[in-house]
């Protein structure tokens, strides 16, 4: 999800910064966008979509 110009991955949480170079795939789950980090893509491709996190639970863990 994408808040306030950071990206965070709907899987493993892990927000955008200037220090690491995470890339973030955008998606599309239960019709919501998401955004999926490179590192989680193969647990989404080779697992289920049942490890993306909606939008609102990314939200309400890292406001948390």
């Amino acid at each position: 999800m994408e808040i306030n110009n950071k990206q965070y991955c709907n899987v493993c949480m892990i927000e955008s910064n200037s220090d690491t170079k995470t890339v973030y795939i955008k998606a599309v789950c239960l019709g919501e966008e998401v955004h999926i980090c490179t590192s989680c893509i193969p647990h989404v491709i080779h697992g289920s979509g049942e490890v993306v996190k909606t939008n609102s639970e990314v939200e309400s863990n890292i406001n948390s």
